[in-house]
């Protein structure tokens, strides 16, 4: 099988030089993001300073507990809905 190689047509034009970007994007959307270097943290890094029960899903704060009026059951506020007291 014999190979032939051929010329590539650019079908858009392409610049010569190296230039700012342009185009309906606002500027400073191409702007380098500032690196911080003496960034201190909130948190210490192991969580030991969050609470027992916090997590991303939850914001970081503990699990909030109700108590039920009739039974006096203690059931996690997300599930009181669920909650059926037993006779």
């Amino acid at each position: 099988m014999r190979i032939t190689k051929k010329q590539a047509v650019q079908v858009h034009p392409v610049p010569d030089r190296v230039m700012d970007p342009v185009g309906p994007f606002p500027p400073d959307l191409f702007r380098e993001p500032d690196i911080v270097i003496d960034l201190t943290p909130n948190h210490e890094e192991d969580g030991s300073d969050f609470p027992l029960g916090a997590t991303a899903q939850n914001d970081y704060k503990p699990p909030k507990y109700v108590r039920c009026a009739y039974c006096l059951t203690r059931v996690l506020d997300l599930e009181k809905e669920n909650h059926r007291c037993e006779d």
